[in-house]
Formats: structure tokens, sequence, C-alpha cells
């Protein structure tokens, strides 16, 4: 029972920073902020947390992990080899659409994460750019599997790859994050209306 009071209070000092950091920004957040948001005692804060660094950093890691974890899900289940152009498509909104509820169901982390992480703080630098090139990289290979399933032939994916990752990315913080907006399957119906005919339809 102690332990699971411990976690508790744990995770409600990470949602009190979640809060503080969305309202203020870290550099205007403090310690009693925090603790204050979270109905604790600095003293309480620090048995968990160093210092406001650790439990930000706890809060980009456990996004930039949880968003890997999305997009390696979606990876594998890639039909690699598939030759039907149908079903390709369908595994393409699936994946971005898990990316996109990613962002709906952690918009307040998200709004915390992409706040200060752009450009991106040095301290997730190598975490983040080992996500973007694996997802890069995969994501051409998907390119590819598309192609030769008749999907975007004339796309190169080295060129494709970065284009949807940067759509969806925008789309997740400008539309999602910013907006607050929730319909994500419209949103969707938008991006592979894009996708499937460009703007000149």
């Amino acid at each position: 029972m102690a332990r699971k009071l411990t976690s508790r209070k744990r995770a409600d000092i990470v949602n009190a920073a979640i809060s503080v950091f969305g309202r203020k920004g870290f550099r205007d957040s403090s310690v009693k902020e925090i603790a204050d948001t979270a109905g604790v005692s600095t003293a309480t804060f620090y048995r968990y947390f160093r210092c406001k660094d650790d439990v930000y950093e706890e809060i980009v890691m456990g996004f930039l992990t949880g968003y890997e974890a999305i997009w390696q899900k979606s990876y594998r289940s890639f039909p690699i080899g598939a030759r039907d152009a149908t079903k390709t498509l369908g595994m393409v909104s699936d994946t971005l659409f898990s990316i996109l509820d990613y962002f709906r169901a952690n918009r307040d982390v998200a709004k915390v994460v992409f706040r200060r992480i752009v450009p991106i703080d040095e301290r997730f630098a190598e975490k983040g750019e080992a996500i973007i090139n694996e997802t890069l990289r995969q994501l051409e290979e998907a390119l590819s599997v598309a192609r030769a399933a008749g999907v975007a032939t004339r796309i190169e994916p080295k060129v494709g790859a970065p284009i949807i990752v940067g759509a969806v990315f925008g789309l997740a913080i400008e539309s999602i994050v910013g907006h607050k907006r929730k319909d994500v399957a419209v949103l969707m119906e938008h991006f592979m209306e894009i996708i499937l005919h460009g703007f000149s339809r």
C-alpha cells in the first residue's frame, strides 16, 4: 500500500509539473509552484526529484519513448512485400492516425515538450535524433513497399519520408496541440486526401 501511495505521489508531481510548465514554460516555473499544484511540500518534491530539470527530463523522455513505441508497433505491422495498393494505403492511414492520436491523448505533455525542445534541448538531442533517423529510415522502406504496390510511384522514398514526417509533426503541433482539435479522424481524411490527390483537386 505504501508503495502505491508513493508512486501516486510521484505521478501527482509529474502531472503538476506538466500543468505548470505548460502554463508558464520551463524557465519561469519554480519547484514551489509545482509542489503547490501537486498539493505537496517542496521537501516532498525533493524526495522524488533533485530539481525541476529532473522532472522535466522525465516528462520529455517519457513522451519520446511513447512516440517511439507507437511508431515501432505500426512499422512492425506494415505489410512488407505487399502488392495491394488499397491495403498499403490503409496501413499508411492507420499509422498516421496512431501518431496523431498519440499527440491528442498526450496534448498537455506535447505542449511542454515542444515548447522548449524546438530547437531541441541538448539533453535530448541524441535520443530525439535517433528516433527521427530510425523513423526516416523505416519510412523510406515503407514508401518503397508502397511504390511496389502502385502507390506514390513518382515519389522517391528519400524525398517522401522527410516530407511526411514534417507534415505529420506540423499537423500534430498546429492542429492538435495548438488548436486542441480532437477530431483526429477528420484530420486524417484531409491528410490522406493530400497524399492521394495533392492540392490540385
